[in-house]
Formats: C-alpha cells, sequence, structure tokens
C-alpha cells in the first residue's frame, strides 16, 4: 500500500495543496527587476540530470558530486586542515527520562569543538543499533531542544506540543541519536558578529567569513558532519554503521540534503520544511543568506537534483501548507522535479513526499514508519 501511494504522488498532483499562503508574495517584484532576475536565474545548471548525460545516472552522479564538493568548499576545508586527525571527548553518561543521556565533543578544525549529545537507550549496551542523526536549524539552542535538554518546564512544553524533540523520539524507538550543534547556527558555536556589521547574525557572519575564504557556511556543516559520521562509523560502541538515518527541520533539513547528496553513509534522509527550489520564476529566493553557494544553479543544478544525489536511497520530505517560507507551487514543481529522476532510475518507491497541515515544524508520523522499514 505504501508503494501504491508513493507512485500516486510521483505521476499526480491530486495529492498535492496547490497555489501559495494566501497573504504571502513571492513575485512582487517590479517589471525592470523582474526582467533582470529572469536573465539571471532563468538558465538550467551545466549539470542538471538529463537521461542521456554520459556514463547514464551514475555517470552524471559522479560529476555532480564532485562540482558540489568544490562549489561548498570541501575540498579546500581539507587542504586547510591536512593532518588534523578529528578528536573526541566523552563526559560521563546519566540517565534521565527513559535512556541514557552523554555530551561530547568533536575537534572537527584544529581548535573548533562541536559538541553533539548521545541518547541511547538503556539496556542496549550488547546491541547494534541504528543511528539517527538530528540536525537542528535556526535556534541557538536547537541542539538542546532537540535532545530534550530543556532550559525551563516553558521550554519542554512547547518543543513537546510541537513534536520538536526528534532525539527523544529516536531513542525511545529503539535507536541511537546523535544531536549535534549546528556551527553558526548554535550559540555554542558560532562566530562573533562584531559591533553588528553582518545585522546581528551569526549565521551570516559565519557566511561572510566562509566566502571571503573560499568556503561555504554549508560546507562548513557538511565537514562536521561528516566528521562525526567517520567517529560513528569507526568509534561509537554499539552503532550499526550500515544503518545510519539524518534528519532535520529548515536550516537542518538543508544541511540533510547536501550530507545524503555527498556521503553514502545516509541510508534514509529527512529534509524537512526545506527541500525546494533555490528560486522561483520570478527570482524570489527561498532559503537563508547561510544556505547559499556561489554558483550553484548556474555550474551545477536546481536543489531538486542536488537531493536526487541521494538515490537510490530513501529521501522522506515534508512541507507545511502554512508554511509561510516556502511557495507551495513552487515546492510542488520541485518535487515534481525529483520523483521523475527517482521514477526514471526504477527508484520511484524510495521517495516520499507529503504535504503536512501546519506550518514549519517537524511532522515525525511521516518518518519514523519509513525509518523503520528501511531498517
Amino acid at each position: 500500500m505504501r508503494n501504491l501511494l508513493v507512485v500516486l504522488l510521483t505521476i499526480s498532483n491530486m495529492h498535492f495543496v496547490g497555489g501559495d499562503p494566501p497573504t504571502h508574495r513571492f513575485d512582487a517584484y517590479s517589471d525592470q527587476e523582474r526582467g533582470y532576475l529572469q536573465r539571471v536565474h532563468g538558465q538550467p545548471g551545466d549539470l542538471s540530470y538529463t537521461p542521456d548525460f554520459p556514463g547514464g545516472f551514475q555517470g552524471w552522479q559522479r560529476a555532480a558530486r564532485a562540482k558540489l564538493k568544490q562549489l561548498i568548499g570541501i575540498d579546500r576545508i581539507a587542504a586547510q586542515v591536512s593532518g588534523h586527525r578529528p578528536a573526541v571527548h566523552l563526559e560521563q553518561e546519566s540517565r534521565v527520562d527513559g535512556h541514557l543521556r552523554q555530551l561530547g565533543r568533536i575537534e572537527t578544525e584544529p581548535g573548533i569543538h562541536l559538541p553533539f549529545w548521545i541518547l541511547r537507550p538503556i539496556g542496549s549496551e550488547n546491541k547494534k543499533l541504528p543511528v539517527v542523526i538530528c540536525a537542528h536549524g535556526h535556534d541557538e539552542d536547537g541542539w538542546n531542544t532537540y535532545a530534550g535538554v530543556f532550559k525551563d518546564k516553558q521550554h519542554q512544553t512547547t518543543t513537546e506540543n510541537k513534536q520538536g524533540n526528534p532525539g527523544v523520539q529516536a531513542v525511545r524507538r529503539g535507536y541511537i541519536a546523535i544531536v549535534p550543534a549546528t556551527r553558526g547556527l548554535a550559540k555554542s558555536n558560532s562566530i562573533s558578529d562584531l559591533n553588528g556589521r553582518h545585522g546581528k547574525r551569526a549565521c551570516r557572519a559565519q557566511l561572510m567569513h566562509c566566502l571571503l575564504a573560499g568556503r561555504t557556511a554549508i560546507g562548513e556543516r557538511v565537514w562536521d558532519t561528516t566528521c562525526l559520521l567517520d567517529w560513528i562509523a569507526s568509534d561509537l560502541a554499539g552503532a550499526d554503521a550500515t544503518r545510519i538515518g539524518m534528519l532535520g527541520n529548515s536550516g537542518g533539513g538543508v544541511l540533510t540534503v547536501y550530507v545524503a547528496a555527498l556521503d553514502e553513509r545516509i541510508a534514509v534522509a529527512h529534509p524537512s520544511c526545506s527541500l525546494t527550489s533555490y528560486t522561483d520564476q520570478s527570482g524570489y529566493i527561498f532559503h537563508c543568506d547561510c544556505c547559499m553557494i556561489p554558483r550553484i544553479q548556474t555550474d551545477l543544478a536546481d536543489m531538486p537534483d542536488v537531493a536526487a544525489l541521494t538515490i537510490p536511497r530513501t529521501l522522506v520530505v515534508v512541507h507545511g501548507a502554512k508554511d509561510g517560507l516556502h511557495s507551495q507551487k513552487v515546492v510542488n514543481q520541485a518535487m515534481q522535479r525529483l520523483a521523475d529522476i527517482y521514477l526514471q532510475c526504477n527508484v520511484s518507491d524510495k521517495f516520499i513526499f507529503r504535504w503536512q497541515p501546519e506550518g514549519h515544524r517537524l511532522y515525525p508520523a511521516v518518518f519514523w514508519p519509513v525509518m523503520e522499514d528501511v531498517f
């Protein structure tokens, strides 16, 4: 039945919610602006997927991945930190709310220490368990929120009412949850915006430093996650490195798309309220500054094609019908593009897209059944 629903979604718009949110206009540019933006954004990227690409899909995948690594600055980061071996420090494990919780730190670059939570089911010491990496978005305390480490009762109530604690949900389902602080988004892991030069936005301060140095903010976040994946696969006790999933909402969902595109150790990826085209036809940009990658539209492709690098692995996408940050029309078009590529590769059952009734938030009821099916 699930496979039938997936096929129906890929070949028909009948399950999509049409139209933009009624109070938002994503195309209200002047005629002069519109002409300029359509000229700038209107051409397909050099590596947009086509079935006749030399070497077929795998040939395209190799070329697109190499270009993506170059554009986000992974190669430059690797060269700049050559010889550095990420070290992990773990604090004492404690028992909380029916599971085990442990604070860790990984030095992904010299002097850059990424804090993260490890959540484990009690009684799992002698078992090999799947792992879920939970990547938060624009919330300076998001890694604590996702892991159920609350500042006060109100923080807990607000989070649980929105089902915004995926790390806790994961451990209650018998998985090991890894919940890192996202660089540039978490207060504990940001570059200072001295004198408010970057609009008092830590994520933009990170971006500007990156762009000047030939990096991107997304590239640094992918690098951090890759270092964590290396440690999970080699040294995390009880982890089944063949069963790793990743999820995230908003900026965490954007990060999930790029990590899954580049790292085949991610068996199932769940970007929430994040995966859409970079712009609409008028040129309106949907993602935050810190998600921007110079030349990606021209030198590579639109975001659905980047997400298609996840093939043949499982991709589960959700969007909120009341999410004013994204155009439902553009999301539908992007999801149809992605569904078509999965279909052409004969793995349409590995792509799942659902509209959900609320706004910009996580929708765990869609993801966890798929996660359980995959693992």
